[in-house]
């Protein structure tokens, strides 16, 4: 008999893994309009999985279990409804769909969760909108992690949140499969999505834990099905496969054994996943088929750069530099200007670095690297006053911990 803790981690690893994909399984069969529906049965799945496992024990696929839970309590609230609606008996999908057998999906788009995400990026939402609702519907992202991808307030996502399907509404549109037309229009918004659900994998926005790579393997796997369709395919959608892919090939060194973030410079370079590595490659040498130069080539230049770099102090920081400044012309942002000080001052030194820093306003990165190249500069007292605010503001418990390994160390 499973004890309930063992039982509460592997419902919170379905929950991880399995619940996008189911609740975008519902909704091309309910019809997306009815995504509310399918994210409540998926969660009262959950919840019956966490009160009946732990007397009559885990089933032997417990994916399957939840998949057949979640539809029969769909069934039950579309008759609680009295909505004209049937589910076909159609089993829903447990694992990821996979693309024909030559390599591409068809027009219509047959992977569930990439054409609910086109769904619900409607043009008659805002940009942020569009974004912010496909987080939260279909990447699973929770309000605060879609707040810190978006540099924004986690009342103002909520808002978002709460217009989105009023908006939609109030202007008689059904969110729907489109029409294979209609989908490059989208494909933009759809781009910004993965990207942030990628991130939320890669860096943790809270918690024990920094990395979470379901949601990079998902975003990846989204992203590369983007580049391979017909109606998306293009140097953007293949710049975006390679920024996801070379990013992910250094997964493996984002924490230590002992649980502790390591820095760039720290990690072995020998257990980047070189397959990951070539097909990002692969991905940008395709990208490169075009004219125009897009933020994704910018962010998969400077990822190409790293992971080709034989070590840090061997990495091409002045051209980084030059890629940075190309990106905060045409998407400033904080973060670009945090990441490109820190190339400036792996170029120029600690000085130029420093000089080079955007207001922390409480950012624990920008802390941390102030606090970096003070210590670099001899001027240990200023350094400890940063680092000690970085472990202060720490996200998450690793980075949390390599705060105070770098304060102790001073």
């Amino acid at each position: 008999m499973p004890n309930e803790r063992g039982v509460q981690r592997l419902v919170d690893s379905l929950a991880r893994d399995s619940t996008s994909r189911l609740v975008a399984a519902l909704a091309r069969r309910l019809g997306a309009g009815r995504i509310a529906i399918a994210e409540d049965a998926v969660q009262h799945a959950l919840l019956q999985a966490l009160s009946s496992w732990p007397f009559k024990g885990v089933p032997d696929r417990p994916a399957a279990w939840l998949a057949t839970v979640a539809r029969n309590r769909a069934i039950d609230l579309l008759r609680h409804e009295a909505r004209n609606v049937s589910l076909s008996d159609d089993p829903l999908p447990v694992e990821p769909h996979e693309a024909p057998g030559d390599g591409h999906f068809d027009r219509e788009l047959n992977d569930d969760e990439l054409a609910l995400l086109f769904a619900v990026c409607h043009p008659a939402l805002s940009p942020e909108m569009r974004v912010t609702f496909a987080l939260k519907t279909v990447c699973g992202l929770t309000v605060p992690q879609i707040a810190s991808g978006l540099l924004a307030e986690p009342a103002a996502i909520a808002q978002r949140l709460v217009r989105a399907p009023k908006q939609l509404e109030a202007a008689g549109v059904a969110i729907e499969p489109l029409p294979p037309d209609a989908l490059p229009a989208r494909a933009e918004s759809v781009r910004i999505a993965l990207f942030l659900m990628f991130n939320e994998g890669y860096s943790a926005s809270s918690g024990e834990t920094l990395v979470q790579p379901e949601f990079c393997v998902e975003a990846m796997r989204l992203a590369r099905a983007l580049a391979r369709h017909p109606m998306t395919a293009g140097p953007a959608s293949d710049a975006l496969a390679a920024l996801l892919t070379l990013t992910a090939a250094r997964l493996p060194t984002r924490v230590g054994h002992d649980g502790v973030a390591q820095l760039l410079e720290d990690q072995s370079r020998d257990r980047w996943n070189p397959g990951l590595i070539a097909l990002g490659l692969a991905h940008l040498e395709r990208s490169a088929a075009g004219e125009e130069m897009t933020v994704w080539h910018l962010r998969a230049e400077i990822a190409a750069l790293h992971v080709m770099a034989p070590s840090a102090a061997e990495t091409a920081w002045a051209r980084i530099v030059a890629v940075y400044d190309q990106l905060r012309a045409i998407d400033p942002s904080p973060v670009v200007e945090l990441a490109r000080a820190v190339a400036v001052g792996r170029t120029d030194g600690p000085a130029a670095g420093l000089a080079a820093l955007p207001e922390a306003d409480g950012n624990p990165y920008v802390h941390a690297a102030r606090g970096q190249f003070l210590a670099e500069l001899g001027r240990r007292d200023e350094a400890r006053i940063h680092l000690a605010r970085a472990l202060d503001l720490a996200r998450t418990t690793p980075e949390r911990s390599l705060m105070a390994r770098r304060l102790a160390d001073l």
